[in-house]
């Protein structure tokens, strides 16, 4: 199912974006006098096609479903009668050629416009910034943050979720910054300071996976009062070994009750390769058993190094705290909607905000400050696609956007083949007032077909790495 749910998300995912990529340079194209051959969806061999319009443009879907182009009339591809030389794209002058490959990522922009405008207007769902118990070398007790504070904005942004969050710290921490942080405490709103200037979010960890800045800044999900009940046990665990399972509801630790799972966890933790005795509830009775944790490195940011214990049970909240919580008025999960207006102020917020990280991720790569293992490709767009359908409509259209813009940028990066390496020569020819020579343009060809197969390696091998750890 999740195989099927990644491909179908894949599929409607690059078919929605490269047919507004493709389109742009057929509309403008077309508005423009040239004539236009074919408008395929994907490459090789076609599927299906069919001939529209006095032009009879042939318009396919192609079996390799990784791009698209639209073949223009051309008189260095094939011969092109005296008749319609005048609607070859390589008769047109520099400024009409500059137009029609731009409008390319410019649909793409124009297109995440309008997917966050529909997803803001859809409703935003995601997780309250309520901070719960915090390690006090973590940086966000440093900048003056306890349990129960809700953040509301960081460096400058307003955060109204996780997601918003993980993006504002993102950007601080590629940014290297100190950025500002507003919290609600007890109704009142407090500001301290986030160091973010160690940070360096764009390292991979150990393994090649991208770093959890959440994680990385100390950042525990508040948790109402309430007893631990186990989700799963992983099998040859110390758990397992002492007959817990999934379902049972820790009360006590060593005799004594705690305040929710991330006490439990911490008290655990605390006893590595030492006894502690454990009070659950199963079906209506309790039980009391003695289980040793086994003692692992601890991988938390700012305390690699300690030796903490571990059962090998994954913990969550017993469902009655949170029914506590709601009847009191508490709630975690926030649906945030806007109107048609605030929706697109908010989007185009949102995309320069991620035009300014993607390029900040670009100049780290070039500099080495950033590890290649922030290169993601297919796999990883069909899999993250998978989740966002299942997880929503708001949250795919979030994601098809996020993606969108991606596309945009990376054809307008000065890169032979790319659009932005057409641009840069037009541009050259605008300036020079005749084309580069064939010999540059051969070699320019040859160079951005390295870089693009060297980036297509890596992103490929960062793909099945993760798919493997």
């Amino acid at each position: 199912m999740n195989i099927l749910l990644s491909l179908v998300g894949f599929l409607i995912t690059i078919g929605v974006l490269v047919a507004f990529h493709e389109f742009g340079h057929y509309w403008v194209a077309r508005r423009l006098g040239v004539k236009v051959l074919v408008y395929s969806l994907g490459f090789g061999k076609p599927l299906w096609s069919i001939r529209r319009g006095a032009d009879q443009t042939e318009y396919r879907i192609a079996a390799l479903p990784l791009g698209g182009f639209v073949k223009m009339l051309d008189e260095r591809e094939a011969p092109v009668a005296p008749a319609e030389q005048h609607r070859a794209f390589n008769r047109q002058p520099v400024w009409k050629r500059f137009l029609i490959v731009l409008a390319g990522p410019l649909a793409n922009i124009l297109l995440a416009w309008l997917l966050w405008m529909a997803m803001f207007m859809v409703g935003v769902q995601g997780v309250l910034p309520k901070v719960g118990a915090l390690a006090p070398s973590s940086l966000l007790a440093q900048a003056g943050l306890t349990d129960g504070d809700v953040i509301t904005r960081v460096g400058g942004q307003a955060v109204h979720s996780l997601s918003d969050l993980r993006l504002a710290v993102l950007e601080g921490g590629v940014a290297r910054q100190t950025v500002s942080i507003d919290f609600e405490r007890h109704g009142a709103v407090h500001r301290g300071q986030l160091d973010l200037v160690g940070l360096n979010p764009l390292q991979g960890n150990t393994g090649g996976a991208p770093r959890d800045v959440l994680k990385e800044i100390g950042y525990r999900l508040w948790t109402p009062p309430g007893d631990a009940v186990i989700h799963k046990v992983l099998p040859g665990s110390v758990a397992a070994a002492a007959g817990l399972a999934a379902g049972d509801e820790i009360t006590a630790i060593n005799g004594e009750p705690y305040r929710d799972p991330w006490a439990l966890i911490r008290a655990i933790e605390q006893h590595p390769g030492q006894a502690v005795s454990l009070t659950y509830e199963r079906a209506g009775a309790s039980h009391t058993l003695s289980v040793t944790p086994k003692a692992e490195l601890d991988t938390t940011p700012g305390e690699t190094g300690k030796t903490v214990g571990r059962i090998g049970a994954q913990l969550g909240l017993a469902p009655v705290a949170l029914a506590k919580a709601k009847a009191a008025g508490v709630e975690l999960l926030v649906v945030e909607r806007y109107g048609p207006i605030d929706a697109l102020s908010m989007s185009v917020e949102r995309s320069w905000a991620m035009t300014t990280l993607t390029f900040r991720v670009f100049a780290g790569l070039l500099t080495g400050q950033a590890s290649l293992s922030n290169l993601s490709g297919p796999v990883a767009i069909a899999e993250y696609a998978g989740q966002s359908l299942v997880i929503g409509l708001s949250t795919f259209l979030g994601f098809m956007a996020l993606v969108s813009l991606s596309l945009a940028i990376m054809n307008l990066l000065p890169v032979p083949l790319l659009d932005g390496g057409h641009l840069v020569m037009y541009a050259l020819e605008a300036v020079r007032g005749k084309p580069v020579g064939p010999a540059v343009e051969a070699m320019a060809t040859k160079v951005g077909l390295f870089f693009l197969v060297s980036l297509m390696a890596v992103a490929f091998y960062n793909d099945i790495s993760r798919l493997l750890h």
